[in-house]
Formats: structure tokens, C-alpha cells, sequence
């Protein structure tokens, strides 16, 4: 082949090396032939830049729902960044009663609920004296309007530590599950950890 066929294709050849049952050995050659700057079928991702980031509103919205979606982004990151101060968190779910208030729809696909601040469970006294430590199970509701419904542990610690974890995980800040564009309720489980060093 020449130079210029060579950057037009890339040729790809496998090699099938396939032991029979005589003991000989066969081969079979395939080849695939890829065009230039072609990529080869792959299912595309939606592109989240992680897990705890509000996406871009990717489906069909009204300019007013875009306006909405991306103040909603806007204010989700302040909660981020303030830890969840109430000042924010107020804001985040005065937008959230906006949304639906206006019946707006939620533009982007099925989504799991975001967390977007949490605070961490403090100790008991009780609990460094006894110099207990591990993981509490927790298994809570994340209601639609972004707050927390019912919380139940699904392990002990004691001494306290229990209720601490439960306390904690009320003033924990979501953006609620998508599904269908609208925001729905959910169950998720999380772990809490308490840990003396």
C-alpha cells in the first residue's frame, strides 16, 4: 500500500488462534477497516462532571424553565460552597416551591438525588469514653420538595451515637430524584462514620 492509502485507513488485524481437538492448530484473520478520525461505535454517556454537580439542562425547556434550571444550578452550588447555611438553603428551596408553583418540568434526564451539603455527626461523650467507633446504616426518604422525610437506622452503635447520625442526616441538602421531569421521592441508604483517632 502506499503512503497516502495508509493515512486514508487504518487496518486492524486479529489473529485467531483456535486449538482443535486433533491437536492442530487453526487460524482465521479478520479485519476491520476504520476511516480516518473515525471513532468506533460506543454508547455515549451523559457527560456529568461528577456525581454531586446539577447537569446543564440537556432536554427541550422553556426560556422560562431555563432560567429556572440554571438559578436552580447557580443556588446549589452556593449550598455547596456555603455548607448548607441557611441563607442558601432557604434560597435553593424557595426556587424548588418556584419550580413547581409554575409547573415547571425538570430539564434534564431521570436522575438519582444529589446530595448537596451535609453535616457531619458528632459524638457522645458516652461514646469516646467506651471508645466506640464503626459505620451506622441509614436508610431515608429524600421527598420531592428537597427535604428529608423519615429516617431509620438499619445498625446500632449506642451511646448515643444513633440519634446523632439520624440528626445529621435531616439537615442534609438534596436536589430530589428526578424521574419523568418532575422531582419525585426517594429512598436511598447512606452510611454514617464515627471514628476516634
Amino acid at each position: 500500500m502506499n503512503d497516502n492509502r495508509n493515512r486514508q485507513y487504518m487496518w486492524i488485524l486479529m489473529f485467531v488462534v483456535l486449538l482443535t481437538g486433533s491437536g492442530t492448530i487453526a487460524s482465521a484473520q479478520v479485519q476491520i477497516e476504520l476511516k480516518p478520525n473515525e471513532k468506533s461505535p460506543t454508547k455515549e454517556k451523559p457527560n456529568f462532571e461528577d456525581h454531586r454537580t446539577i447537569p446543564a439542562a440537556s432536554l427541550a425547556c422553556t426560556p422560562e424553565e431555563a432560567k429556572w434550571w440554571n438559578a436552580v444550578r447557580t443556588t446549589s452550588e452556593a449550598v455547596r460552597r456555603s455548607r448548607g447555611d441557611k441563607k442558601s438553603r432557604k434560597q435553593f428551596a424557595e426556587l424548588l416551591v418556584e419550580g413547581k408553583v409554575n409547573s415547571y418540568t425538570v430539564p434534564i434526564p431521570d436522575h438519582k438525588a444529589i446530595v448537596l451539603s451535609q453535616t457531619e455527626p458528632q459524638y457522645t461523650e458516652e461514646a469516646r469514653r467506651k471508645r466506640v467507633g464503626g459505620f451506622i446504616g441509614l436508610r431515608l426518604e429524600v421527598l420531592a420538595d428537597g427535604t428529608v422525610g423519615k429516617v431509620r437506622t438499619l445498625n446500632s452503635l449506642g451511646s448515643g451515637l444513633d440519634q446523632n447520625a439520624i440528626e445529621a442526616a435531616r439537615k442534609l441538602v438534596f436536589l430530589p430524584a428526578v424521574k419523568d421531569r418532575k422531582f419525585v421521592d426517594a429512598v436511598i441508604q447512606l452510611e454514617m462514620s464515627f471514628n476516634i483517632y
